[in-house]
């Protein structure tokens, strides 16, 4: 069953450093820090919804 989630959650964790990447380039006032920051917070919201999804439609246990 664990197989199902792997993708969703290697995005959302490579995501996450991506996010501590451009609050990196934030903190240090460079360019770029902005939209690195939106557009990973953006992957993490679909890496999550996936995630649901995928819970949604598994089969229950019987």
């Amino acid at each position: 069953m664990f197989y199902n989630f792997r993708y969703p959650l290697i995005l959302f964790i490579l995501s996450f450093v991506g996010m501590m990447f451009g609050t990196v380039l934030k903190i240090m006032h460079w360019p770029g820090g902005q939209m690195v920051s939106g557009s990973m917070i953006m992957v993490q919201v679909i890496s999550i919804i996936w995630l649901v999804i995928i819970l949604i439609k598994s089969p229950p246990k019987s």
